[in-house]
């Protein structure tokens, strides 16, 4: 007997998946990940999902639609330490919260949102 599996794509994976077809177009050498594997984290935090271009020292961090971008802060501040340029890519419509939430944190900040070509992306705001 077959069973058919349905497999979920989230938003996150259809974030994540731009963001690492926009680095190869630039012919860049991006992988994701799950920031627990660069950074040891709490638990709840660990599973957040990144895309990493380690020759230009670039970690772009996926805000799922459950967290509060406050939550990142001692994670940024310890990637950035590092000499990373840190980008957290937030929801269109939460980009006005992370603003408060992430000012005076080492990292830029990138709106996204879905059209029906896929996921565009806003230009680098400073929080």
């Amino acid at each position: 007997m077959a069973v058919a599996v349905r497999e979920t794509i989230s938003d996150v994976d259809r974030v994540a998946a731009a963001v690492l077809d926009a680095h190869a177009l630039r012919g860049d050498s991006a992988l994701e990940s799950q920031l627990v594997e660069f950074l040891d984290l709490p638990s709840n935090l660990g599973s957040i999902r990144t895309v990493t271009v380690a020759g230009d020292r670039v970690i772009e961090i996926v805000l799922d639609a459950d967290m509060e971008a406050a939550a990142l802060t001692p994670g940024i501040w310890r990637i950035a330490g590092r000499g990373w340029d840190v980008r957290v890519l937030v929801a269109l419509d939460r980009i006005g919260r992370a603003h408060p939430e992430l000012r005076g944190v080492p990292c830029r900040l990138q709106p996204y949102w879905f059209s029906a070509e896929g996921v565009d992306f806003g230009g680098f705001e400073i929080p």
